[in-house]
């Protein structure tokens, strides 16, 4: 943040600098560290039940190969990293079947090793959570585009470009890492992802940002069986530039009512999310753990074909430590919050 700028009246959006900077850490996997990722996910799918798999998961992911969990390790201790990606791991398309129509029927017989695989990733990272208001609480949910939702607010969306976003920003208890296996992209789709540059918020809108004047509305994937949760007014960025917490929605972020500075403040920030905007294109056999703390992601607008072969993701919630999440949110050992 820039300590020249005085206090006052927040500054305006004004020009900003178009920044590109992509902080992924990659790792192409070779053929036998793939084979030996999916091996062990596909024995957890076949001979464990869930329980038993939910409660040893850090356990086994210590079975991956070595390289896999030094180079995770490694990612995951950058305090400024955006994405964490593994290249190449093994998908077998004619086995897998057809891009499924719904979420609904998504969570099949023929890709549940490939979620288990996701799950062993993430173990390397924390420990998965879920939402008893998504896609029926489960745990690994599917991102695939939906007729009927090609121009709605979520990720079922297709030809409305999904704006960026802190995944579950509403929420305290919001995951610190996102994870992404890419299971069929054939029209390279690309994710997007965005991020703040402290050294270019001024200080009066930086202080801003980190009072408690905007509130975050829950997007449409979360189904309440009552009404929805009112929610509280909140910062939008906490931290400082070698720890930063971003929490920012495009679409679903206001600020509180009757507050110009913060709706200005909030005008400055979007505009320079939108600024820094990039992409990270999610290839078959990507996995992307996208940290949720440090950057926002969306996702490009596309044709969908309806036809079996649109992109599908499988998609996990990691969070690094369940004590701060509430124990009366939480369902079972599946830690899914309600």
């Amino acid at each position: 943040m820039n300590d020249n700028d005085t206090e006052g009246s927040p500054a305006g959006p004004g020009p900003l600098p178009r920044r590109r900077t992509d902080r992924t850490a990659r790792l192409q996997l070779t053929k036998d560290q793939a084979g030996q990722a999916l091996e062990l996910a596909q024995w957890c799918a076949t001979d464990l039940d869930e329980h038993r798999l939910l409660n040893e998961l850090p356990v086994l992911a210590h079975e991956l190969p070595r390289e896999i969990r030094t180079f995770v390790n490694e990612a995951r201790l950058d305090p400024l990293g955006h994405v964490i990606m593994l290249s190449g791991n093994q998908i077998d398309q004619d086995v897998l079947g057809a891009t499924p129509e719904s979420w609904r029927v998504a969570d099949t017989p023929a890709s549940r090793a490939y979620g288990v695989l996701l799950m062993l990733y993430g173990a390397l990272l924390g420990d998965p959570i879920g939402w008893a208001t998504q896609q029926s609480g489960r745990l690994v949910t599917d991102v695939l585009p939906s007729r009927g939702a090609e121009y709605s607010l979520i990720s079922a969306s297709s030809s409305l470009e999904l704006a960026w976003h802190t995944e579950d920003a509403h929420s305290p208890y919001r995951a610190d890492w996102v994870g992404l296996f890419a299971l069929r992209n054939q029209a390279s789709v690309p994710t997007t992802i965005s991020f703040v540059e402290h050294s270019d918020v001024p200080a009066d809108i930086a202080r801003i940002l980190a009072e408690p004047r905007f509130v975050f509305e829950p997007d449409a994937s979360h189904e309440f069986d009552g009404d929805r949760p009112e929610p509280a007014p909140v910062p939008v960025l906490t931290g400082g530039p070698g720890a930063p917490v971003l929490r920012a929605d495009r679409d679903f972020v206001r600020a509180v009512d009757g507050d110009p500075e913060a709706r200005q403040a909030l005008d400055w920030v979007i505009g320079h999310l939108d600024a820094n905007l990039y992409d990270v294109t999610l290839e078959e056999g990507d996995v992307a753990f996208v940290d949720n703390r440090n950057v926002v992601h969306g996702r490009r607008p596309f044709q969908a074909a309806f036809n079996g072969s649109d992109r599908w993701l499988k998609r996990v919630n990691v969070a690094r430590d369940l004590r701060r999440i509430d124990a009366g949110t939480r369902r079972g050992a599946t830690c899914v919050i309600v």
